[in-house]
């Protein structure tokens, strides 16, 4: 099934840094039928990280990664305004991208079930991608902290290079590891060498297949 890119110009002021899950529970105070949506990856909007622990969403964006036929769900969000923890949020017309296929991905964080250090999160990585049957090599980032509900899980920032079309696909349609609703294990092309939170000449890069 093909999977596209809704981005939404989002605007508003704060929100914290960490709002993964207080997005996902606006979005679906809004769409009732996205949390049985297991295809849908919902990436952190985008803004300017302010002071402390807070995004000033400004003229940012919001991305939601989907298959086609989905579509038809997410229309009721143009124009709607969001409340995200204190802050309002309102989204406006959306454009549509279909995935490209670089041969860098990277994403801000990547959650596995009792994943908590570098070797076990590394071992994730691995079987992950073998079940997906895609090469390539891997640099671990930083270690980061994901509040759900009160409770604390960690993940890590993740680069994926030296990709072929199909790896760099089927990683994106699919995404790695859990909590893709909450902005985890979802993949954009690397654009620069600082790349989620990673400074890729300290990065110990590790080939998978």
């Amino acid at each position: 099934m093909s999977m596209i890119d809704l981005v939404f110009p989002a605007r508003g002021g704060g929100v914290p840094l960490d709002h993964g899950y207080v997005l996902f529970s606006a979005l679906s105070h809004r769409l009732p039928g996205l949390h049985e949506r297991k295809d849908v990856g919902i990436f952190n909007l985008r803004g300017t990280q302010a002071r402390g622990k807070s995004l000033h969403v400004g003229n940012g964006t919001l991305r939601i990664r989907c298959p086609t036929e989905a579509l038809p769900l997410f229309l009721p969000l143009n124009g709607a305004a969001l409340t995200v923890a204190d802050g309002e949020v309102t989204l406006g017309i959306p454009r549509v991208f279909p995935l490209d296929a670089p041969v860098s991905l990277s994403s801000r964080l990547v959650t596995f079930k009792h994943a908590i250090d570098d070797a076990t999160f590394r071992a994730s990585v691995r079987r992950a991608l073998a079940e997906l049957g895609c090469e390539g090599t891997m640099h671990v980032g930083r270690r980061r902290v994901l509040a759900i509900a009160g409770k604390k899980v960690i993940g890590y920032a993740l680069t994926l290079s030296h990709l072929s079309a199909r790896s760099s696909l089927l990683i994106q349609e699919h995404g790695l590891g859990g909590r893709r609703h909450m902005g985890c294990g979802l993949f954009l092309p690397t654009r620069l060498r600082v790349a989620a939170g990673l400074r890729m000449e300290d990065a110990q890069p590790e080939c998978f297949a």
